[in-house]
């Protein structure tokens, strides 16, 4: 019990044992705090401003709903924002107890004559309020009140008050209310689960105020098994708490099972504040269909014989907030993992003589609908030993080529005695393995299914083991034997030509050996072989009519228009990529994972850093064990998403289990993006000799490489060598570039050395090539950090264009003036010409400034436009916030995005860039 209590002091849930010790909180301003209580913070609290923030704007609407279960910290965020003295006005708390009936309206009218908010009881009038102020009154724990006429007079009083007093309204379901006339008129902000959940950030601020020291792997772990659930991640930091090897916590979460949960206080806690208090018809529902990764309403039916699974699911995801909505043809649903995983343990006691049948009904289900991957693990589970050979000799080539799920490692039952004399049994086996991240398990399958084939097996099995061998090479991510077992697969294809059981297993089986060819190709840096060879895969795939090789090549093709950097073409393949996963009812695999990644570098690429970091985190898997190497390109993308944000601290931290390894460890594509960034890193800590070195010996390794070319050439320009950075470029852009980001780059960074040499008009030059290359593509992060010099280059030089024009334009009216007797007519069209030379330079000096200020900033929001309107003028920032009806501290933060997006830290530097990018 010591863990729950540790979780519940940081939740500050009253149904639980007290803090410690004595609370340390912020005083707040006399005239904000009411006579009534105001719940008190826990011993152990971390400031999460980003949602006191959302807070600070929600209160200027009439009603605000934060709606979540037991356990997200509803309560804690509403005191933390009260004690921190941010509400607008007097605040009115009342906090409704279980069972309250008509007493709830005598406690709210009685908070709100403490809070000196006196209405007339006729007509909820409040005349004695003063016009600038705006009272919030939080109503906490309103799911408690169930008495009808108390709920009219709350909504009525809304309704009444709404445009004068913000209505903060805390509950674990959606209150009885018309909330809907607030919907469709836009005064209705809703916080709920999703937006309450850990941010990773959050979860290292909070490891770090328990004093425990967790490494960034296992913050990122912890975050996806707890899915940010607060109370999930403060019961499992409080169980580390003292201990030697608190990932040891992390790892056992990470395995699923019920025994870990149990030892931290989960399973209690889940099984007490949540699953107690469900409906009995759902809480059965979500029983019988936890053994599948994702539910939907044809599986209710199948598992649970229910014919309202769309409303039951729906409620659960509503309300309870225990499932959330994934989509996909079948509308799927996927419950959030510590729930499911703790359903799993009470199914296997409760449920335990029907496991195996509700396994076997899972199966027929799966592939009565399409879906073969999860019908052969759920045959496996269940036993029917005859339903997974008959699934996998059907779909082999699919479920070979297809690549690894993600899916929770279970103990499924015993195989049958005769094994050994069932090769396609062994073979459907492995796969089950392979999806569960059993790679040992699956080569010992493998090798069974080949012993049982004999010495001189037929050529159609010798297809299915060569397709089986090429599966273990990319399920254990070996590139030495991606091409051997790729090349055996396209050899035993044609030697097996005639014999096949089912007319597309040919063409599914040459997709296949393709798509890994493609995949090596990529995986070696190799762009150019890869294209090939995932031209003819795709079109097999296609043709072959298996949905998840189809799924595999548009992966490959994300990341290969990634590569040579057509993002709008990559992102495209990589919302493909999702959404026929999401059709499949697929929520964790290889493929979503890279495709994740891929948005991500494309939004990073963009100058879009938030968004980049939200497919960043989605990135993040089951199949992402807290191992360095077991997440190599998501941490590759966090390093280079951190050092793109101003974290180069942060980048190092996230880099730094990478650069021990010896240089050709690591695949060459990862290899190379590791080594350029580490040598980045130095330039940052003001190391260019230390650079050098790094760049030196992997030039060794990969003379010719463009990418290092480019870090050369930054070394050169931060050891003020801009000659040096100019031959470097020069050569560079002088052959084909492969990728559009590096032929922008490159060209940004020889207009900074053109620059540097007093070459104003061939950095001009320059710059302008870039913005053209860039603007198709949306590209900006070259442009990030020259904001200042390129603005003052472009506004020189268009000053300079006007100065020459205007020059001709006197040289044409002399000329009309000499020739106006002889020529009548001359006159008027030398100025007809003036003015169309006039306007065309106007309009190229408009579309510059218009690309420049596309490319150099992000987008300000029309907020943060008003509020650099207002830094012009003498105004304080609490005189903005005053004009604006908003806090201070809503300000604040519109100027600190301002002056982020501008590149400035001062007020008068951001007008003057502002000025200068025709923003004001």
């Amino acid at each position: 019990m010591a863990h729950n209590d540790a979780a519940e002091r940081f939740l500050g849930s009253a149904s639980w044992a007290g803090p410690a010790r004595p609370l340390e909180v912020r005083p707040v301003p006399v005239e904000l705090v009411p006579d009534r209580e105001v719940p008190g913070l826990p011993a152990v609290h971390l400031e999460r401003r980003r949602l006191l923030d959302q807070l600070d704007a929600a209160v200027e609407q009439p009603v605000t709903l934060v709606c979540a279960p037991t356990g997200w910290g509803k309560t804690v965020l509403a005191a933390s924002w009260v004690r921190a003295g941010r509400p607008p006005g007097r605040i009115a708390y009342v906090r409704f107890e279980p069972n309250c009936g008509a007493g709830a309206w005598r406690e709210l009218t009685a908070a709100l004559n403490a809070a000196g908010i006196a209405l007339d009881p006729a007509t909820y009038a409040w005349s004695s309020g003063r016009l600038p102020e705006r009272p919030v009154v939080v109503l906490d724990d309103l799911h408690n009140v169930t008495n009808r006429t108390v709920l009219r007079r709350i909504e009525r009083l809304m309704t009444r008050l709404g445009e004068r007093i913000g209505f903060l309204l805390l509950a674990r379901s959606e209150p009885p209310l018309s909330l809907y006339r607030w919907r469709v008129r836009s005064q209705l902000t809703e916080l709920r689960a999703d937006h309450l959940a850990f941010a990773q950030a959050e979860i290292a601020g909070l490891a770090e105020r328990l004093g425990v020291r967790l490494a960034r792997q296992f913050q990122h772990a912890l975050w996806h098994v707890t899915e940010g659930w607060p109370a999930a991640v403060a019961v499992a930091l409080s169980a580390m708490v003292g201990r030697h090897e608190p990932e040891r916590v992390v790892t056992d979460l990470v395995a699923g099972e019920a025994g870990p949960n149990e030892q931290v206080g989960l399973t209690e806690y889940v099984q007490r504040e949540i699953l107690a208090h469900l409906d009995p018809d759902v809480h059965e529902v979500m029983l019988r269909t936890s053994i599948v990764e994702t539910v939907c309403p044809g599986l209710v039916e199948a598992l649970a014989g229910s014919r309202n699974g769309t409303r039951q699911l729906a409620q659960a995801s509503r309300a309870d907030a225990l499932a959330t909505f994934y989509g996909g043809s079948h509308s799927w649903y996927r419950y959030r993992r510590l729930v499911r995983a703790v359903l799993r343990a009470e199914v296997r006691t409760t449920l335990a003589a029907e496991e195996r049948g509700l396994h076997r009904a899972a199966a027929g289900w799966y592939a009565a609908n399409g879906l073969p991957g999860d019908a052969v693990v759920h045959a496996v589970l269940g036993a029917d030993w005859v339903s997974a050979e008959r699934l996998f000799l059907q779909y082999w080539p699919e479920l070979c080529g297809s690549g690894s799920r993600a899916m929770a490692l279970r103990t499924g039952p015993r195989p049958p005695h005769d094994i050994a004399e069932r090769p396609m049994l062994a073979f459907a086996l492995a796969i089950c393995c392979r999806d569960t991240g059993d790679a040992a398990a699956m080569s010992a399958f493998i090798r069974l299914g080949e012993r049982a084939l004999g010495e001189a097996p037929s050529p159609l099995d010798a297809e299915i083991l060569a397709a089986m061998r090429m599966a273990e090479a990319i399920a254990a991510d070996d590139l030495d034997r991606f091409a051997d077992a790729a090349q055996r697969l396209l050899r035993r294809v044609e030697e097996a030509a005639g014999e096949h059981l089912y007319a597309d297993a040919a063409d599914g089986a040459r997709a296949g050996a393709h798509l890994t060819l493609a995949g090596a190709g990529i995986a070696r840096d190799a762009v150019q072989d890869a294209d090939a060879a995932l031209e003819l895969g795709n079109a097999l795939a296609r043709k072959s009519g298996f949905p998840l090789l189809v799924v595999q090549a548009n992966r490959l093709q994300a990341l290969v228009h990634l590569r040579r950097g057509r993002l709008s073409a990559a992102a495209a393949c990589a919302r493909r990529v999702l959404d026929a996963s999401r059709d499949a009812g697929i929520a964790e695999s290889r493929n979503i994972s890279d495709a994740r990644l891929v948005l991500a570098s494309v939004c990073r690429v963009r100058g879009r850093l938030d968004e980049a970091r939200f497919h960043l985190d989605e990135s993040i898997t089951a199949e992402a064990p807290p191992d360095p190497h077991g997440w190599l390109s998501g941490i590759l993308s966090l390093a280079l998403l951190l050092f793109d944000s101003g974290d180069p601290a942060g980048a190092q931290e996230a880099l730094e289990p990478l650069l021990g390894d010896r240089i050709g460890a690591l695949p060459p594509a990862a290899e190379l993006t590791a080594r350029i960034l580490h040598a980045d890193l130095c330039l940052a800590e003001g190391q260019p000799e230390k650079a050098r070195a790094v760049l030196d010996e992997l030039d060794r390794h990969r003379p010719g490489a463009a990418a290092v070319a480019l870090a050369r050439a930054r070394v050169a320009l931060a050891a003020d060598r801009p000659q040096t950075a100019r031959q470097t470029l020069e050569e560079l852009l002088a052959a084909p570039v492969t990728s559009l980001v590096a032929a922008v780059t490159a060209s940004v960074m020889l207009a900074q050395a053109r620059h540097r040499l007093g070459d104003v008009a061939g950095a001009t030059e320059q710059i302008e090539r870039a913005l053209r290359l860039a603007a198709p593509e949306g590209i900006r992060a070259p442009f990030a950090g020259h904001g200042s010099w390129i603005a003052a280059l472009l506004e020189g030089s268009v000053m300079a264009g006007r100065a020459d024009h205007e020059e001709i334009g006197h040289e044409a009216d002399e000329r009309a003036a000499e020739h106006q007797d002889a020529r009548p007519g001359q006159a008027d069209h030398v100025e007809a010409g003036r003015e169309e030379a006039s306007r065309e330079q106007d309009e190229a000096v408009a579309h510059v400034f218009d690309v420049a200020a596309e490319q150099i900033i992000d987008p300000l929001t029309e907020r943060e436009t008003l509020v650099l309107q207002y830094l012009r003028s003498m105004l304080s920032i609490a005189e903005i916030a005053t004009v604006l009806s908003v806090s201070t501290n809503t300000v604040k933060t519109h100027v600190r995005h301002v002056y982020r997006k501008l590149g400035v830290s001062r007020r008068r530097d951001a007008v003057r860039r502002a000025r200068a990018l025709s923003i004001i």
